[in-house]
């Protein structure tokens, strides 16, 4: 393993020591490196350590690439129910960097037992074995060097997509009833007015019954259609006194899904 592949993976293995039993002044920073910076290095040499980068996409390719690692690995593991702690994503980080790493050092062995001496040269910057003819800077190359940076975009947008579509991945279809006071008063002095709501975000289009039952045998049904995401409310006059208790059916179903109450105003 070159100086440059040991040096990272070194990093690594120091940030994860340092994240237990040591203050937050060393323990934020030397998480943030192993979370948006090593990995990410780790990854660009393993990838692309056979080319010389231009300074944009050493630039860009870390950072691009972290990124990657900890939403692509934040979803595989909350798809496994591995939970998201500390542990979880420090063993993660780190995991990536050592690995990737090890596979540079494996592949720079591998290119030096079959490239030929004559025909190659050594980058100062990362220290890879590269064949002559390829340096030459011609539309072919040029176009090459464009690929980090169209591949750290596509692993950034894929990440991104697959982070939206997981959002709604655990969500659980539901919905909501609330009873609460009118803000205006009912007109007649024995009544009171009373405001319903129901919220719908259920998949699919809900059909509900609504009861309504009050003092001195006060019932009201009502019949209510939501599409998902939409809201029904309606303002109704009931009994001044006694407790207000609104029932919502779901579909065809006689045990109530949401049961409210409202205790009288006097």
């Amino acid at each position: 393993m070159r100086a440059r592949d040991g040096a990272v993976a070194g990093l690594a293995v120091l940030a994860v020591a340092l994240q237990w039993g040591t203050p937050a002044v060393v323990r934020v920073p030397t998480g943030l490196l192993l979370a948006l910076v090593l990995p990410g290095l780790a990854l660009t040499t393993a990838l692309f350590g056979g080319r010389v980068l231009s300074t944009v996409e050493r630039l860009v390719l870390p950072p691009a690439l972290s990124a990657a690692v900890l939403v692509l690995g934040g979803l595989a593991m909350y798809a496994v129910a591995i939970p998201l702690g500390r542990v979880s994503w420090t063993v993660l980080t780190a995991g990536v960097t050592v690995l990737a790493s090890a596979a540079t050092a494996l592949t720079r062995l591998l290119r030096r037992q079959r490239a030929d001496p004559e025909s190659v040269t050594e980058t100062a910057m990362f220290g890879t074995v590269l064949v002559a003819e390829r340096e030459r800077v011609t539309v072919r190359t040029a176009a090459w060097r464009l690929v980090p940076l169209v591949a750290a975009l596509v692993l950034v947008a894929a990440a991104a997509t697959i982070a939206v579509q997981g959002t709604g991945a655990g969500r659980e279809p539901f919905t909501a009833l609330s009873l609460v006071p009118a803000a205006a008063g009912a007109d007649h002095p024995d009544q009171r007015a009373i405001v319903l709501t129901v919220r719908c975000e259920e998949d699919a289009t809900a059909a509900y019954s609504l009861r309504v039952v009050g003092d001195g045998g006060y019932q009201q049904t009502l019949a209510v259609t939501l599409q998902p995401g939409s809201t029904w409310s309606r303002t109704l006059d009931v009994p001044a006194t006694g407790t207000v208790t609104a029932d919502l059916f779901k579909g065809t179903s006689v045990t109530p899904y949401r049961t409210v109450h409202l205790a009288g105003g006097r």
